[in-house]
């Protein structure tokens, strides 16, 4: 009888395993809906240097999105560090690769509408609809700063700078199929698909 047991848990066991395994790379790419800002960059001066603030000091963006090893160093010589990205990030959840956040076409971000920038600073859901990871602090910006973000994002020079595809862990592609989700508005949280 025990051995029984032992047989059919360990089948129950391996079945339950490989289910999870294959829902787990099934929800690899899952997309969702978002609102898209109604958000357009200013050329304004006083916008771009509240956006570069922003950037720079209250989100904290360039701390992650820089290359530069020290950034504080750099922004107390007053210098400006690039947002070109490709910073590695070792988590349990795998290697992470942050963003080029300058405006070249090819590998940041100048191939996004600002409404789509704003879709992904606001609510966390990129151009093609997938999740980004949830580490940004920008998601409870209104829109003002959303715009002096952008504009400024908008003004700094482009840098060609392809950054990798994350390498997600097993764990990292349980989070990813399981728990990540984006900071999406009520009405539209059901409208996950795959």
């Amino acid at each position: 009888m025990a051995r029984k047991i032992i047989k059919f848990t360990s089948l129950f066991l391996l079945v339950l395993i490989a289910g999870v395994s294959v829902a787990t790379m099934l929800r690899q790419h899952l997309t969702y809906e978002a609102p898209y800002p109604a958000i357009t960059a200013s050329k304004d001066l006083v916008m771009i240097e509240r956006g570069k603030n922003l950037v720079m000091v209250t989100h904290g963006c360039v701390q992650c999105h820089s290359p530069v090893q020290n950034v504080d160093s750099v922004l107390k010589m007053g210098q400006e560090p690039s947002l070109a990205g490709n910073k590695k990030v070792e988590t349990p959840f795998g290697t992470i690769f942050t963003t080029n956040l300058t405006p070249d076409v090819k590998t940041g971000i100048g191939s996004m509408t600002d409404a789509e920038i704003a879709r992904v600073l606001r609510y966390g859901v990129k151009k093609n609809g997938e999740a980004v990871l949830p580490f940004m602090q920008g998601q409870n910006m209104n829109d003002e700063e959303l715009t002096a973000v952008i504009s400024y994002l908008r003004s700094v020079k482009p840098i060609e700078n392809k950054v990798p595809d994350h390498e997600f862990t097993l764990l990292g592609k349980f989070a990813r199929a399981f728990v990540l989700k984006p900071s999406l508005p009520e009405k539209t949280k059901t409208l996950a698909k795959n």
